[in-house]
């Protein structure tokens, strides 16, 4: 249906789904100014505002299958973009904090419609080598676009905390770019399910494994605004400018993550989770605002190389049907490890010998520290890594 190079128009309005696949993270920054804004709610639940869109999402991610086809992509994701634009937005009108909360986890079910299709449209409408050209660029996009936001965050603080969810008015924009350039795609009359095939048992560790690899990231994320508050390395502006700094650090390290597991092999996974450990320790220890912004940033650079060797690893082996079960699994893990984040870091962080926060951030290295050590001794997957062979 579609002609072999599609208009430009066409291209820039499906890469843009993918600068906004993390949107609903736009607003750790401004955990501090929640907490003064309702000072009643605890911090758990504060911290729920970022993370609930995550699980909200799953509804519409475990049903996009049968959305698309019943309604066509360009369809469920225009209704998804408009959805979560007004969702997102709706905080700007409103200071009770249940109905702010409700509005993120409509937030979640809007994104759960698009999300997908930043890489199925591209699938979809492109062929041959342009395909995997794009399919690079959608990675970088994603990055790039979640530094931006958080750096346009930085901007609109400054104005008010309520200020930062015009942001997501930027989702209305992307939606008309999908309406006025996008072609409907055939789909084919295969149904795309949660695959229920038999997986090996080393690869339910390692699903664990990310499950827990992403509850220490999400540990760090949302303790940052509270970290750089308590220790007054510098104002909301600031850390929304260090949170964008900390995806691009992340860009980087996806950019090279092939060339660097080429020479490493299965200790990448080591060099993650030390580097992560020693940025930790940086940041646990520093008093200058300098260093723990650089602490910081290579947290993110360093600790981006677990999440492509663990799905890289996960799939080594495995069928083609145990390679879908697989990246569900991997999926879901993903998803519900940022709503068990709040509740697991504010428990942990009521042992030890600081405050909460400081507290979360010795729990985490240890935890990072022992993985290192972990992974050093004994190869993931039973020996099913890539040694160049």
């Amino acid at each position: 249906m579609q002609s072999t190079q599609p208009a430009r128009w066409t291209t820039i309005s499906i890469l843009s789904l993918s600068t906004v696949s993390s949107i609903s993270t736009v607003i750790t920054g401004i955990i501090p100014q929640l907490k003064q804004q309702f000072p009643q709610v605890p911090t758990t639940v504060i911290e729920w505002l970022v993370t609930i869109a995550n699980l909200s999402a799953l509804v519409t991610l475990l049903i996009n299958p049968q959305l698309t086809q019943r309604f066509g992509i360009r369809k469920v994701v225009i209704s998804g973009l408009l959805l979560s634009a007004i969702a997102g937005a709706f905080p700007m009108l409103s200071h009770n904090f249940t109905l702010i909360m409700l509005s993120r986890a409509i937030l979640g079910l809007g994104i759960g419609l698009f999300s997908p299709h930043a890489i199925s449209l591209i699938a979809h409408v492109y062929r041959g080598e342009l395909r995997a050209r794009l399919l690079g660029y959608q990675t970088g996009l994603s990055a790039l676009g979640n530094a931006v936001l958080l750096a346009g965050a930085g901007w609109l603080v400054v104005i008010s905390w309520q200020a930062v969810f015009w942001l997501y008015l930027v989702l209305a924009i992307i939606a008309l770019l999908v309406w006025r350039f996008v072609p409907e795609t055939k789909l084919t009359t295969t149904t795309t399910k949660l695959g229920h095939a038999k997986l090996p048992a080393s690869h339910w560790g390692l699903a664990g494994l990310t499950f827990i690899t992403y509850l220490l990231i999400w540990g760090v994320q949302l303790k940052l605004p509270s970290l750089f508050a308590n220790r007054h390395f510098g104002d909301a502006s600031i850390l929304n400018w260090t949170l964008a700094a900390m995806n691009l650090g992340g860009l980087i390290a996806g950019l090279t993550f092939g060339r660097l597991h080429k020479r490493l092999h299965r200790y990448t996974l080591t060099l993650g989770y030390a580097g992560a450990a020693a940025s930790i320790l940086l940041l646990w220890l520093t008093n200058q605002s300098t260093v723990a912004i650089g602490a910081a940033i290579f947290f993110n650079f360093i600790y981006s190389y677990t999440g492509p060797y663990l799905v890289f690893t996960s799939n080594a082996g495995l069928a083609d049907e145990q390679i879908n079960t697989m990246s569900s699994y991997l999926t879901i893990a993903t998803i519900i490890s940022a709503f068990f984040a709040p509740l697991v870091w504010n428990l942990l962080g009521q042992l030890g010998p600081g405050v909460l926060t400081d507290n979360v951030l010795l729990w985490i290295m240890l935890i990072l520290t022992l993985i290192a050590v972990a992974t050093l001794l004994k190869p993931t997957a039973k020996g099913t890594l890539a040694h160049g062979k």
